[in-house]
């Protein structure tokens, strides 16, 4: 039976997902994300597991993800700058 609701409350989350604001603090929503992304794909793609790589190799890709996206983010902000003169 516990099983059942489980499975009946995580389809609610699935057809209702969760509202994100478009507000500059909405954006933090790409942090915890990006270190899941980073997390899985390093744990997935390492050869063999030291704790000391793979925490080194997650904080790099993580950086560099969120390094990307404020790249983009700075380069959009120009270019829309630039088509409003």
């Amino acid at each position: 039976m516990a099983n059942l609701l489980t499975i009946a409350l995580l389809g609610q989350v699935l057809l209702k997902p969760l509202e994100v604001s478009t507000t500059p603090a909405g954006l933090l929503w790409a942090l915890p994300i990006s270190f899941c992304i980073a997390l899985v794909y390093k744990a997935i793609k390492l050869d063999e597991f030291r704790l000391r790589l793979f925490v080194r190799e997650v904080i790099l890709l993580f950086a560099t993800i969120i390094g990307f996206l404020i790249l983009v983010a700075v380069i959009m902000a120009i270019i829309a700058h630039l088509i409003t003169l």
